[in-house]
């Protein structure tokens, strides 16, 4: 039976009763004792001691006695007799004591549960105790690796300095500082012995730089003096010219004008200046009959001016200071993407207010010429084609091309009429040559913008203002000759007059000018467009004649400086 299992030590604790000694008349008294924290104790002690997996065993015997026993009492209160009573007592004690022992091992089951959890509560606090622990020693770690780092990214003040190289310091400074004995094999030595020459070196430049700022300072109050004396002055060379202005006009010396026209001056471009300059200079020199002068709006000129040179002054102190730009950029307001477009695309196509005029005039009087005629001599026509292959249908620099594409514009020959026929001898004259600094440019590895040089402008302005009025000139006895043939009073030399025929009669039906397109419309043309004795550089015109002779089917007229004028008869 399963009671049997349980030991003499699981049986209640039974209290010591009191003894009295009759002869003594003494009693002895049992310390109390707490019975239920004894039990408890007890029973803790032996749930540690007891095999779990004995008390697993008897808990399912004590259950099957249990079963067994439930159906031997049914049995006998089917049966219904007198000794069948007394066997159910029996068996319902035996079952009572079994209840016993399914609740001691129930206790003694909780007890081992609460001292699992008990363990596996105090493991819980210990490995969270050492995670803890790692995480803090984690941290650590990275805090540690963090400082490292720092230390090792650290970059010293005297790193920001640029030091000589080591073989100008072991040239230029003394050896006394430079000590090769000790620097050539100590690094920390050289490093320390290089920046002592730095101090030395920026001690001798501040002493000059303080030298050289007293002497500054000297030269700027004789400066300032010349300056007082010289705005004085400026009244009194005021009040003299104003005296002399009916002597500059007896004499033909506009005195002030031409002062005037050099103020103005200063305001052109650089381009336009250096041809400004160079241009009178030719004037003064060669060519009496030529006039140069300077138009335009000067207010607006001088705004453009001031404006420019501020936004220099701009550019150098960004570049000085590029985190205080970068700072200030946020507090402007911002363009939007349209609007910055736009104001790039009026910044590039931007004319110039002021414009140099240079006239060329001839010697001697001519004749009124007809409107189909001046078209001879308009600037369009004149200055065309002045040298080779210059007919100013595209820009000489080629980056115009690629800032007109990139802010999403037509070629350059779309804003000829805007901007002006880019004609290469007009580059020339300003003295900008863009070929010669693109040449540079290759050969020395720059991109820096062409500036005008004076001594391009000198080696052409002469050779242009030739060229320009020698073309005048043979476009003024073209048109003199197409008069005359237009009226019939054509002359003809004495050593000519055989080469036509002596008997006939023509009249002139009409007579117009010609455009490129319409010249290469005609079939009689082609031979001369396909050898390339035409070109788009030259003028047409078309002329039809009433004949009563045979003639040819076509006529070429040559001007005097080899243009050709082609009509078909």
């Amino acid at each position: 039976m399963v009671k049997d299992a349980i030991t003499d030590k699981e049986a209640p604790l039974k209290k010591r009763r009191k003894t009295t000694s009759n002869a003594s008349s003494t009693i002895t008294k049992v310390p109390a004792v707490d019975i239920y924290q004894t039990v408890i104790d007890y029973e803790e002690a032996e749930a540690s001691s007891r095999d779990p997996e004995k008390d697993k065993e008897l808990f399912r015997k004590a259950c099957d006695d249990i079963r067994t026993m439930m159906d031997e009492i049914t049995e006998l209160k089917t049966k219904r007799s007198e000794d069948s009573k007394g066997e159910i007592i029996g068996r319902r004690i035996k079952a009572s004591l079994l209840f016993v022992v399914l609740k001691k091992l129930n206790r003694l089951e909780k007890f081992r549960t609460k001292t699992s959890r008990d363990t596996m509560n105090r493991v819980k606090q210990q490995v969270d105790s050492y995670h803890l622990q790692l995480q803090n020693l984690l941290y650590e770690i990275e805090h540690l690796k963090k400082e490292v780092t720092k230390c090792l990214q650290f970059k010293s003040k005297d790193e920001e300095i640029e030091l000589v190289t080591v073989e100008e310091f072991y040239k230029e400074a003394p050896t006394t500082l430079s000590r090769p004995e000790v620097t050539q094999t100590n690094p920390h030595q050289l490093k320390l012995a290089r920046l002592e020459w730095e101090l030395e070196q920026r001690k001798q430049l501040s002493a000059l730089c303080s030298k050289l700022q007293t002497a500054k300072e000297t030269v700027g109050k004789e400066i300032q003096t010349k300056k007082e004396r010289l705005d004085n002055l400026t009244p009194r060379l005021k009040s003299i010219l104003e005296v002399t202005k009916p002597l500059q006009e007896y004499l033909g010396l506009p005195l002030d004008k031409i002062r005037k026209q050099h103020q103005v001056a200063y305001l052109l471009p650089k381009p336009l200046y250096v041809l400004y300059v160079q241009a009178d200079a030719y004037r003064e020199a060669c060519d009496t009959l030529m006039l140069v002068s300077v138009s335009g709006d000067e207010e607006e000129a001088r705004l453009l001016k001031n404006t420019k040179n501020e936004e220099k002054v701009v550019e150098e102190s960004d570049s000085d200071q590029e985190d205080n730009s970068e700072r200030d950029k946020r507090h402007h307001r911002k363009l939007s993407r349209s609007d910055r477009l736009e104001e790039r695309k009026k910044r590039l196509l931007l004319r110039h207010p002021l414009t140099v005029h240079i006239t060329i005039k001839l010697k001697g009087k001519y004749f009124n010429l007809l409107s189909i005629y001046r078209d001879l001599i308009a600037p369009n026509k004149l200055l065309s084609g002045l040298f080779v292959h210059d007919l100013g249908l595209d820009s000489p620099n080629v980056a115009n091309n690629y800032q007109l594409q990139h802010l999403g514009l037509n070629c350059f020959s779309s804003y000829i009429s805007e901007l002006g026929v880019p004609y290469i001898w007009v580059q020339r004259v300003a003295g900008l040559d863009f070929m010669g600094a693109r040449t540079a440019e290759i050969m020395d590895g720059k991109s820096d913008s062409v500036e005008p040089k004076t001594s391009v402008s000198q080696a052409s302005v002469e050779s242009v203002m030739r060229a320009v009025r020698q073309r005048l000139k043979a476009r003024i006895a073209l048109c003199k000759q197409v008069q005359a043939l237009e009226n019939g009073s054509v002359v003809l030399p004495h050593n000519q007059r055989s080469c036509f025929p002596g008997k006939s009669s023509s009249s002139l039906s009409g007579w117009q000018l010609l455009t490129w397109d319409e010249y290469q419309a005609y079939p009689h043309t082609q031979p001369f467009v396909r050898e390339e004795a035409v070109g788009r550089g030259d003028i047409f015109y078309s002329m039809v004649t009433s004949c009563f002779a045979p003639m040819d089917e076509h006529a070429i007229f040559h001007s005097v400086d080899g243009t050709k004028q082609t009509g078909p008869t």
